[in-house]
């Protein structure tokens, strides 16, 4: 049961109370006999009829239409013809809270055009409740994902959790430099002119913590770019790599440092193979941090790919990364291993 499901379970509680307590009075006065409270799906995809597009309302009771893939826009919703009989309210972003706290007529029929935040109306139809009233109503746009879909879904996540802590950590050394405002340039000993400059860390967000469950690695590997380990200034380009484990995927991270003023960097082709067959490892993810113009003179990309954590932890692999439009600079990682995590390499 979901928590959104709770939630209206225990405002209906709330509002069973005094029932509970034994007040037979308040019963007869304004919970009508063989009434039925209802919890549905409306599912969009299925082209639902004008009749399932309506939600039974009842003065007293609260009813949530819930959208299942999409945000409320409160501002741009509306309900024509309520008056102050209901009440439109948000919650938590996906909710919309329907507060009767008036009679509708038999047979009225009230629009409510329900605004998503990016730009999408659901059409619905507030009707008089009679015996029966939606609780709740959960609105799916899109059909249910597959398991594939979500597999998917958690692997681009996993992808963009390991950019966001490299490119934190690569904060940590970033300095900003200016002339000191306090002293004019002078002249030295060999008659040069000289500035000094101050120097401070960039600002950054502080305190980004890997969850428990993932383990970073400083290197996944020995990376070459065109051969030169760890590259250089005869390639114009420095490399690094970083692994992660998880209980069932792996991640493995290139972060590339541009020194050719010349030319840009960008990822083309791309291949994670194992060593010792040379067979191609499918990837279930892959994000880069790269600008779509690449990386220029003194800058940095980020690369990570992720894929499912192989059954032995000793295997070998090796990834492979060109460079767009038949560039010269090939990045080679070898000897990458996902061995299960000790003691020496926690989370951070």
């Amino acid at each position: 049961m979901s928590r959104p499901t709770l939630r209206i379970l225990f405002q209906l509680s709330l509002l069973l109370l005094p029932l509970s307590a034994g007040v037979a009075a308040a019963k007869s006065s304004w919970l009508p006999e063989g009434w039925q409270p209802e919890d549905r799906e409306l599912r969009l995809y299925e082209r639902p009829s004008a009749s399932e597009r309506e939600v039974r309302v009842t003065r007293r009771f609260l009813s949530v239409v819930e959208l299942m893939d999409g945000q409320v826009d409160l501002e741009r919703t509306t309900l024509e013809g309520a008056g102050e009989r209901i009440r439109l309210k948000q919650q938590d972003g996906n909710l919309l809270l329907v507060d009767v706290v008036g009679d509708l007529k038999p047979g009225e029929r009230l629009p409510l055009s329900v605004a998503y935040r990016d730009g999408q109306r659901l059409e619905l139809t507030l009707v008089r409740g009679e015996l029966r009233t939606d609780i709740s109503v959960r609105v799916y746009q899109r059909p249910p994902p597959t398991k594939e879909e979500q597999e998917a879904a958690l692997a681009e996540s996993l992808a963009g959790l390991t950019l966001d802590y490299e490119e934190h950590e690569l904060l940590k050394g970033q300095m900003t430099c200016s002339p000191e405002e306090s002293e004019a340039p002078r002249v030295g000993g060999g008659g040069i002119q000289e500035s000094r400059f101050r120097c401070e860390p960039v600002p950054h967000e502080c305190g980004f913590k890997l969850p428990s469950w993932l383990h970073r690695r400083e290197s996944a590997g020995r990376l070459t770019i065109n051969g030169q380990e760890g590259g250089g200034g005869k390639v114009g380009m420095m490399g690094n790599s970083i692994s992660y484990w998880m209980p069932h995927q792996a991640v493995v991270v290139l972060s590339v440092f541009n020194m050719d003023p010349e030319r840009r960097w960008r990822p083309g082709e791309y291949a994670l193979r194992r060593e010792a067959t040379g067979e191609t490892v499918r990837l279930l993810a892959m994000k880069s941090e790269v600008p779509e113009e690449g990386v220029e003179f003194g800058e940095v990309g980020l690369m990570s790919f992720v894929i499912d954590l192989p059954r032995s932890g000793t295997e070998r692999f090796a990834l492979e990364v060109l460079e767009k439009d038949g560039g010269p600079r090939r990045i080679r990682v070898e000897g990458i291993t996902f061995e299960a995590p000790g003691k020496e390499t926690p989370a951070r």
